[in-house]
């Protein structure tokens, strides 16, 4: 099999790469840039812009499968982040040509990876794939409008889509919220954590990864994209993620009350990545023959085990 991966050098492609070449499986990257490749094996220079994807005349022959994990994503507070024009352009419109071209060159499928956050950062329920849509900003709003755009490419074409829509991912190499709370976690002190913030779904990056390979494989029908909400089982707050980290290091979970009842209370239904979102990942399992994680609490632990935890949420 050979795949080409977008994306390929980020957070999710790195571990993705890794994971194929464990199976014997060719993964290709597609660089931006010319003169990117740098000589290195299995890496393609392709054109700076996504969006000139169409024009470039270094498509590699027989490509089983894309999977397209590029997208333009900056952390709250970093340059473009909230710029729903270049936030558009990136992610909806690269995906849109990327789309485009692997239907011209009748690629058999295309995996896009969204985010669970098309339907909303809070949830007072099961959040399932029936749920409404609700992108709360920027980012959500192009990923969710690339998920349009790659059904338009792909109606009427002899390849298979699939949307997978996962919620934070933490794993080697990421950031976000479990980051912060891995630092904490690190700290000798206890922590006033205690009600703080809502129960929230994370993934591994392992289990994103498995669920991605599961789709290379999974029976899909040309022309369609089905979207999947993609989580791990064991739904945590943040004090029950600092204590899932801590019992990785070796640690007592060194968590207390949070001071003030009312605020308790407050923070709790606070919104953002402190309000409860927990996802329902029993679709994703059943159409891609996936199974995700049982204990979102072990798999944190056995990743705190493995070194200094810098995850991704």
């Amino acid at each position: 099999m050979r795949v080409l991966i977008t994306g390929a050098s980020g957070f999710v492609g790195r571990h993705l790469r890794a994971a194929l070449a464990r199976r014997g499986v060719e993964a290709l990257a597609l660089a931006r840039g010319f003169g990117a490749a740098g000589g290195s094996p299995n890496v393609l220079a392709g054109p700076a812009d996504l969006n000139d994807i169409g024009l470039w005349n270094g498509w590699p022959g027989s490509i089983d499968a894309v999977v397209h994990l590029a997208a333009l994503n900056p952390s709250r507070g970093e340059a473009g982040w909230g710029d729903e024009a270049a936030l558009m352009r990136a992610n909806a419109d690269g995906t849109a040509a990327i789309a485009a071209r692997a239907a011209r060159e009748s690629v058999p499928r295309l995996i896009l990876l969204s985010t669970a956050k098309v339907h909303g950062a809070s949830a007072p329920g099961l959040v399932t794939e029936a749920g409404a849509l609700a992108p709360p900003d920027a980012y959500a709003r192009s990923k969710l409008a690339a998920e349009a755009r790659l059904r338009e490419a792909l109606a009427d074409s002899a390849t298979a889509g699939l949307v997978l829509r996962p919620v934070p991912v933490f794993g080697v190499g990421g950031r976000g919220l479990v980051s912060t709370l891995g630092r904490l976690a690190h700290l000798p002190a206890p922590l006033p954590l205690g009600g703080m913030g809502g129960l929230r779904s994370l993934v591994s990056v392992e289990s994103l990864v498995a669920a991605i390979e599961a789709g290379l494989a999974a029976p899909l029908q040309a022309g369609e994209a089905p979207a999947l909400l993609v989580a791990d089982e064991g739904p945590l707050d943040p004090a029950g993620i600092v204590a899932a980290l801590r019992a990785g290091l070796g640690r007592r979970p060194g968590v207390l009350p949070l001071p003030l009842g009312k605020l308790a209370a407050r923070v709790a239904g606070a919104g953002g990545v402190l309000a409860p979102f927990v996802v329902d990942p029993a679709e994703a399992a059943r159409r891609l023959d996936w199974a995700p994680r049982p204990s979102t609490a072990a798999a944190l632990a056995e990743f705190a085990a493995r070194g200094k935890p810098t995850p991704n949420g």
